[in-house]
């Protein structure tokens, strides 16, 4: 990758539009200069925000409206876009890309501003666009680096310079790892650890589904009888069994216990468990056989005894049977008699009601007879009198015809007059109607007039109050400056706001760091005060014990060898034991290390008051600022004094106000909008007016118009009108109609008299008819009626005679009996037969079932059946019982012997997958390097050879990087990638913090060349044909520096483009092509100075 040319537009201190072409310098080392803040850095910012969305820097990171330039207008939009390269096999192909960053810009419509949300844009080698929402992953891509990792072998920003030298091993495994693509192996460790925690769940399934199968065992708490009677041996042995069986319940109820209630599973309990559980099943499948035969054993004499109680039963069913039939043939000879009798009558009763049938029909015949001859005298009356009713209906028809001719010839005089006269009012009334339609128009025209006058007057005052109206909000635009400007006020000072709550926070977090330093000064000054009193206090005792020794070895007249006298009156005593030399000399140093630890602690704590000092000014100060901001913007720009420490101001109170300050704003701000929209329709509702006076002058003058004529028009109507009104016959349309009515309805009372008589007419004559049709249809029928009569009579007299009965006797009977009474008579016959054959039969059959056989004893029987039934069922129970607890328990034990089989062979996998993932995640004592790691150490001592040219070039032979020995990169954590520093002057190691900052500036500058050239080496797919550095020159002498250039220009050499941002002055001497980067209050530019 390498940067082709750079755009900015209101982007940081840049407010015009920048370009920067870095194909321009003749050389590929180049030199970015300028003054501070003029906008070097910004450069920097520009390249990582194009490429990641993100500023360079870390430590003060800036994103979205931070990086909105302040050096131009809103209306401008901020963008960088940034044209580079990069190798695909051996073409160089070009990659544009385009970052908006997040800011504010005008609203479109109104004042007041809207946050813009940012955009990217990746123009392909093709010219295709790329996809915006997968772009930034399709850069990072592209570049093969993320922001960290590009950040440290690329661009490196100023202040982060050393982040990669000083690195942990843990921080530059996650940056190798992307470089030299070794995720592979921590991929190994991720899926040893997943294998791991598979088996682990496995395990715990395992032991689950254990668990689950144990508690289903049943462990039986008391014994189940089987036996009723045993011999006095076989209850000695079944006691002895019955005592080894609860020992091995209790086992086995203990070992469940366990089980359930572990967290872990117990291996020898399991095996234990399994083999109880073994021997008990085996027990329960004996006891279940014993059951077995004694159930059906007790089954097959309860079954024979049920089949005796059912043949006795049926036995007992026979005895009852014969005494029911003999019991039912004593009643039926009882009987007999009655039954003869009823046979008697039923023959009578029949006999009887047959001659009734014949003598009905002989009844009905006569009846009809004298119905036809009483009926033929009533017609031959009534002929006479319906003949008379004809004729006279006949006349009455003549008479009304000619009155209906007469009423219709009186009609139709009338109704001519009459329709001639209608015609005539009809126009009268249209003329009428004209002149009054007239009469309203002329009222309308009149009155549209007036209100057309008035309507203009109206208007015209309206006019007048609008234009007053208008001239109030006329202002508006000025209000408007001013909204905007107090907006502005308001903006800032919650800014500011913000700034100054953040300083409070870190005030605060000061404030507690130095009272946290001062507590832990005070526990130390106290600590030390003790232990010099101990200290004091023994060595006071050790030289008083010196001192007794040598007075012991004092001799009379032998100098002493403190003071040299050879008289010794007094000599020091040793009263007991002290301390020795060594002790004494660990309580030295156990002081002198409390001492050291005092002061370091008061230096922490005098460093964190005068930090806390600082940030309480700083925060006083910029409270104060706010202040004065706050009530000058009150106050309408009044000057306010220093603010007091014991002003109610504060944050708190502030932040209230800003609330406060931005709704009275918007409401201002409404209020505007409010009146712009009201000046608006104010001018729109004037413009209308124009347009609608000269529409109301119009429309009266149209108005007088019309009236005029419908005046003219009027006058002929009236005119008219009284000349049709002398023309009539009637006076008036209504005595007209009067009369036609009553014409009409004279007319109608003609026509309904003429059809009520020919209706009158035809009635009589239809029924003269009907009367002649039907006494000859009588006197046709009469004859054959008496024949009919005598031969029924003759019958009647005949049936009587077989019957041998008389009309009183079959009367009686026919009385007395109804054919019912005859059927149930018959049907009681019938039921004392059937009931004496049925009773003959069963008697024999009942004989014939029992033979010589005595009756049974039932009561005997059924009791001998229960006591069997209740002695089977019993041993059912016992059976039912020993056979659930077998199946169950053999169930479980087929259950649990191929799952611990599993579980050994899991656990096994287990500890072999867990020894290895301990090794390559590094989590063995004494072996904290993982395998990553170690392989990582492999690019780590390539990129330390590259490194070591330079450095050693750089520092003249005296210092080169080493790694930290493998042999202790794993012991308490993993180092495996800590650098050291070896001087080839002393021959010794040590930490590279300890490196000045010039010896600091060259290790991380050759470690970044000697990665870069690494990444290309080990990567076809990451090109960095670039590197800028941000400082860092000024920390080293001039022949340091010289060495460091000499380094850098032989790297530029080939195709990596170097830029250097720097103040030193020498480096302008030593690198020709600059980029001069100036600042003024258009902002930010740039210029090449080629050579």
């Amino acid at each position: 990758m390498k940067p082709i040319q750079l755009t900015m537009q209101a982007f940081g201190s840049y407010g015009k539009k920048t370009v920067i072409d870095f194909t321009k310098p003749d050389q590929n080392l180049f030199l970015i200069t300028g003054d501070t803040g003029a906008g070097k850095s910004t450069i920097f910012d520009a390249i990582v925000f194009a490429l990641y969305g993100e500023a360079s820097s870390v430590v003060n990171k800036k994103n979205g409206t931070e990086l909105q330039s302040q050096f131009s207008e809103n209306s401008v939009e901020p963008f960088v876009e940034l044209v580079f390269s990069e190798r695909e096999g051996s073409e160089d192909v070009h990659y544009t890309v385009r970052r908006v960053p997040k800011h504010i810009r005008p609203l479109k419509r109104g004042t007041g501003f809207k946050e813009e949300s940012g955009s990217v844009s990746l123009i392909m080698p093709d010219g295709m666009e790329y996809p915006s929402k997968e772009t930034d992953k399709k850069l990072e891509e592209i570049v093969g680096l993320t922001k960290g990792q590009f950040m440290q072998v690329a661009m490196i920003a100023q202040g982060e310079f050393m982040a990669l030298l000083r690195a942990k091993s843990d921080e530059k495994k996650v940056i190798f790892r992307r470089l030299f693509n070794t995720e592979l192996y921590q991929d190994i460790v991720d899926e040893l650890a997943k294998r791991r925690k598979d088996k682990q769940g496995k395990i715990a399934q395992i032991k689950t589904a254990c668990q689950t199968e144990v508690g289903h065992i049943i462990v039986p708490e008391t014994e189940i009888s089987e036996k009723t009677e045993t011999g006095a041996a076989e209850k000695a042995d079944d006691a002895a069994e019955t005592d080894d069986s609860c020992s091995r319940k209790i086992h086995l109820k203990d070992l469940k216990d366990r089980i359930l209630k572990s967290e872990r599973l117990s291996l020898a309990d399991m095996e234990a468990l399994l083999q109880e559980l073994q021997r008990t099943c085996e027990q329960l499948k004996e006891k279940v056989k014993h059951s077995e035969e004694r159930r059906n054993q007790l089954n097959q004499d309860y079954l024979e005894r049920r089949d005796a109680s059912a043949k006795a039963e049926q036995l007992q069913e026979r005895f009852k049977e014969l005494d029911l039939a003999e019991r039912e043939l004593a009643e039926c000879e009882k009987e007999k008699n009655l039954v003869g009798k009823w046979q008697l009558l039923t023959g009578q009763i029949e006999a009887a009601w047959d001659v009734q049938a014949v003598w009905q029909r002989y009844q009905d015949v006569k009846q009809q007879l004298e119905a036809t001859e009483k009926a033929l005298k009533s017609h031959e009356q009534a002929l006479p009198e319906a003949e008379e009713n004809y004729g006279q209906s006949k006349k009455a028809l003549q008479q009304a015809k000619a009155a209906q001719e007469q009423a219709l010839t009186e009609y139709s005089k009338i109704l001519e007059r009459v329709e001639k006269d209608l015609k005539s009012f009809a126009k009268i009334a249209a003329a009428k109607q004209a002149a009054a339609e007239a009469g309203k128009m002329a009222e309308a025209a009149s009155r549209q007039e007036k209100e057309a006058a008035d309507s203009l007057n109206l208007l015209e005052e309206q006019e007048k109050q609008w234009q007053q109206q208008a001239e109030k909000l006329s202002d508006t635009d000025s209000r408007a400056a001013i909204l905007l400007g107090q907006q502005r006020e308001i903006r800032d000072m919650a800014e500011n706001l913000k700034n100054w709550q953040r300083e409070e926070e870190n005030c605060y977090r000061q404030r507690q760091t130095a009272e946290n330093a001062q507590t832990a000064y005070i526990q130390a000054q106290d600590i030390y005060i003790r232990e010099n009193e101990v200290y004091t206090q023994a060595s006071s005792a050790f030289f008083d014990a010196q001192a007794g020794i040598l007075a012991k070895k004092l001799q009379p007249g032998q100098p002493c060898p403190v003071c040299g006298s050879v008289e010794h009156p007094h000599p020091h005593q040793m009263e007991r034991a002290s301390l020795t030399k060594e002790e004494l000399d660990v309580l030295a140093q156990k002081l002198q290390k409390l001492q050291k630890q005092r002061e370091k602690k008061s230096n922490q704590a005098g460093a964190a008051a005068a930090a806390l000092e600082a940030s309480e000014r700083s925060c006083h100060q910029m409270g104060e600022q706010l202040y004065r901001k706050a009530q000058a913007y009150d106050n309408g720009g009044k000057n306010c004094e220093t603010v007091d420490a014991n002003d109610a101001f504060d944050s708190q109170w502030l932040a209230k106000q800003l609330k406060r300050w931005q709704r009275e704003w918007q409401d201002r701000d409404s209020q505007l909008q409010n009146d712009r929209k009201n000046l608006l329709q104010l001018k729109q509702l004037m413009e209308d007016a124009v347009s609608k006076k000269k529409e109301l002058s119009e429309k009266k003058e149209k108005a007088g118009q019309q009236l005029s004529q419908i005046k003219v028009r009027l006058a002929a109507a009236e005119a008219a009108l009284e000349n049709m009104e002398t023309s009539t016959y009637y006076e008036s349309e209504t005595t007209a109609r009067e009369i036609l009515t009553k014409a009409s309805e004279k007319k109608s009372d003609s026509d309904r008299n003429y059809k009520c008589c020919e209706k009158a007419e035809q009635e009589d004559g239809n029924r003269k008819e009907r009367t002649e049709e039907r006494i000859h249809q009588l006197r046709q029928s009469l004859p054959s009626q008496q024949e009919a009569c005598s031969e029924r009579k003759i019958a009647y007299e005949q049936i009587m005679e077989n019957r041998q009965l008389t009309e009183t006797q079959w009367q009686s009977l026919t009385k007395h009996y109804t054919k019912e009474d005859r059927q149930r008579l018959a049907e009681q016959i019938n039921r004392w037969q059937e009931k004496k054959i049925a009773a003959e039969r069963l008697k024999e059959a009942s004989e014939a079932a029992i033979g010589d056989c005595m009756k049974p004893d039932m009561e005997q029987l059924l009791l001998q059946q229960n006591e069997a039934e209740a002695a089977w069922k019993k041993e059912q129970e016992v059976y039912d019982r020993y056979t659930e607890i077998y199946k169950t328990n053999l169930k479980v034990y087929e259950a649990l012997m191929p799952k611990m089989n599993e579980r050994s062979r899991i656990m096994e996998e287990h500890r072999r997958l867990d020894d290895l993932y301990n090794l390559l995640a590094g989590k063995v004592t004494g072996s904290r390097m993982d395998i990553e790691t170690y392989v990582q150490r492999y690019y780590l001592e390539r990129i330390l050879y590259a490194a070591n040219r330079r450095f050693l070039e750089m520092s003249v032979g005296q210092f080169e990087l080493r790694m930290c020995d493998i042999t202790k990169a794993g012991e308490g954590r993993n180092r495996g990638l800590d650098l050291m520093v070896y001087s080839n002057v002393t021959g010794k190691e040590r930490e590279v913090r300890t490196l000045s900052g010039g010896e600091s500036f060259m290790a991380a500058l050759s470690l970044a060349l000697g990665m870069a050239d690494q990444i290309q080496q080990s990567s076809s797919a990451i090109h960095l044909d670039m590197m800028f550095i941000d400082e860092g020159f000024g920390s080293l002498d001039s022949h340091s520096r010289d060495q460091a250039v000499r380094v850098l220009q032989q790297m530029a050499g080939g195709s990596k483009l170097i830029g250097i941002i720097s103040h030193v002055s020498e480096l302008k001497q030593e690198i020709e092509d600059q980029l001069i980067v100036s600042k003024n209050e258009d902002g930010s530019s740039v210029r090449w100075q080629i050579s």
